[in-house]
């Protein structure tokens, strides 16, 4: 004889019902599931409530905001490490180093032929497939539900209600931002569709929120890491002189950086995750050790090659050398090196030089000398972001703005796995959204 125990759990109740499987007779087969029936009430087996979750209605308590703005926040932050992630390997910074089909898109480029990929409804901690739509989308509703609820609230209900506010607000905007230069399209709470424009733009109003707010709170870290992400957006934009009003005020030093932590899968450093730790991903051969026009190796895209067995047992695997601490190594969200740049762009000619040599200098680099025309000068400034802010999630929609030619080329064939090389530079909006939104057509 054999015992076979089912557990049901509904709420905090545990229910346990002991089968006692016999072949004596089929009368006593039926006696057995009479009596765990009898024992075992299925009024409730469908009325689950998963132990560890908070029901939304208690979120939306004053005494709940606390929590409520951490856990944006914490949205965010395992949504950002996977964006960046899924931009390196659409921009080839990252190359596939797996056997799983479902990720080769990403690395072969082809998502403009295809809108039911993982990128739409994969999670935030996967580490073959890394999601980006769903992830992204869900931050951003974390922080605008926040913000909605901090404005209907009271000083007198929600201690430190302003600050609050400022976070949510900044993380909002951080998430919208993130969106536009990931997606070519996307649509908020079953709205219509919604260009990269419209998403900087709404990006924009964020910060200018979180500006407002931190200052009325004295938050001098929110407030600076807001005037990163304004000019970021405000540069996507076109407004070159509201970016470099906002770039301007962002102090030497700076940095708003993710809080990545080795404890727990969702804190992970995902670049490092993907690449030293599972070895799913490694560094684009074209990417490894990017040099500066001077010849010399820019610390700031350096990379070593690590002994983590590849997935596909084939493929070196290289980690970016300022990830390569750990799971718990930060991951900058806004800083002060990304400011200058914008700063750099937004202004050109002699003043870009100038701004790109102290960034160089402080890296230990040698200083530009070549041609200042303003040809040469957009050139020098792409090259230098491209290393200056290398795994960063920024590479992709820089070469989209700045018609980076693809390489390799589209058409070609990718290599050992199968198909050619597509010309993704944005995300399409994701069959996920288009099929479940009532306002898109």
């Amino acid at each position: 004889m054999r015992f076979t125990h089912t557990v049901f759990r509904a709420g905090h109740a545990v229910v346990r019902c002991a089968l006692r499987r016999t072949a004596i007779t089929a009368i006593m087969a039926v006696y057995v599931t009479g009596a765990l029936m009898a024992a075992c009430s299925t009024a409730s087996l469908l009325d689950v409530v998963a132990p560890a979750n908070v029901p939304v209605s208690r979120l939306n308590e004053p005494g709940n905001a606390v929590l409520m703005v951490h856990s944006a926040i914490g949205d965010f932050e395992c949504a950002f490490g996977a964006a960046v992630s899924v931009e390196a390997i659409i921009s080839d910074e990252l190359a596939d180093a797996q056997l799983g089909a479902a990720a080769w898109p990403y690395d072969r480029r082809d998502f403009n032929t295809q809108t039911n990929g993982a990128y739409g409804t994969g999670s935030c901690t996967d580490n073959q497939t890394p999601g980006i739509y769903a992830p992204l989308s869900t931050a951003r509703w974390s922080a605008d539900h926040a913000v909605t609820n901090l404005t209907s609230w009271t000083d007198a209900q929600v201690p430190n209600r302003t600050a609050l506010l400022a976070q949510a607000n900044l993380y909002a905007g951080f998430s919208y931002a993130t969106l536009g230069m990931a997606m070519c399209s996307a649509a908020f709470d079953l709205g219509p569709e919604v260009q990269q424009t419209g998403m900087f733009a709404l990006a924009e109003a964020r910060f200018t929120a979180a500006i407002t707010a931190a200052q009325a709170s004295s938050n001098t870290s929110i407030l600076r890491a807001a005037y990163v992400g304004r000019a970021r957006v405000r540069l996507f934009l076109g407004n070159k002189t509201g970016a470099a009003a906002d770039a301007a005020l962002v102090p030497v030093g700076f940095a708003l950086n993710s809080s990545n932590d080795a404890s727990d899968n969702r804190l992970y450093n995902r670049i490092y995750a993907i690449t030293q730790q599972f070895g799913t991903y490694t560094i684009e051969a074209n990417s490894r050790n990017l040099v500066t026009d001077r010849g010399e190796v820019d610390p700031r895209s350096a990379a070593k090659l690590v002994s983590t067995r590849p997935a596909d047992a084939k493929s070196p695997i290289w980690v970016p050398l300022k990830f390569a601490a750990g799971d718990a190594a930060p991951m900058p969200v806004a800083r002060y090196e990304e400011a200058q740049l914008i700063l750099a762009e937004a202004q050109g000619g002699a003043s870009a030089v100038s701004i790109i040599n102290a960034l160089r200098t402080a890296a230990g680099l040698l200083s530009y000398t070549g041609a200042t025309d303003a040809a040469s000068i957009q050139n020098l400034i792409i090259d230098e972001r491209r290393r200056a802010l290398f795994t960063e999630g920024f590479r992709n929609y820089d070469m989209q703005r700045f018609n980076v030619a693809l390489n390799p080329a589209a058409g070609t064939a990718y290599p050992i796995k199968g198909g050619t090389y597509g010309t993704t530079r944005c995300l399409p909006l994701p069959d996920v959204e288009r099929f479940n939104n009532p306002n898109i057509k």
